[in-house]
């Protein structure tokens, strides 16, 4: 590329993706940082192929677009991307005890049985499923009160007052 100097680190990098030039991995990682695949080809290999048939030009851009070591490039940098920020929404679902049991029970299906992370895994699940349990039991344990259909409006309508319980009855 007549444009371009790239660096021995960029280079290597490119290489252990399987990349045949630098310029595919900049054309990678602007296509997952968002970019149109014209805008990511312009930049990339700095304007070449501009003039060329528009057909061609899609077919290069297409044949780019989905070799094994650019799709690798793009999907690990999108998978770094998407684990620094989380929604309100995700946090919320990934926090909640059916998706931690959820995950718990899949990992336990992977380990060996028997084994000591097997092992650490029920016990977890146990954990789990225990607080679910308590919060369920909590839930159901409802206190209701009862309030009666007609207040007493004076001393007289009062049951207290009828079986000479009052405060002032007693002492008076």
């Amino acid at each position: 590329m007549k444009g371009y100097v790239f660096s021995v680190n960029i280079r290597t990098k490119s290489k252990s993706y399987g990349m045949k030039s630098p310029e595919y991995m900049v054309y990678a990682d602007l296509r997952a940082a968002g970019w149109s695949m014209r805008d990511a080809w312009s930049v990339a290999f700095n304007g070449e192929g501009l003039n060329w048939d528009k057909a061609e030009l899609e077919r290069e851009m297409n044949k780019l677009e989905s070799l094994a070591s650019v799709q690798k490039r793009m999907s690990d940098l999108k998978g770094q991307n998407q684990s620094d920020t989380i929604s309100q929404e995700e946090l919320i679902k990934a926090t909640s005890k059916e998706e931690i049991l959820r995950n718990l029970v899949i990992a336990q299906r992977k380990q060996k049985f028997g084994s000591p992370d097997w092992q650490k895994t029920t016990a977890m699940i146990a954990d789990y499923s225990k607080i679910k349990q308590d919060e369920i039991d909590t839930e159901n344990n409802t206190v209701l009160y009862y309030l009666p259909v007609s207040y007493p409006r004076t001393c007289a309508d009062c049951l207290l007052f009828h079986n000479g319980k009052a405060d002032f009855q007693k002492k008076g």
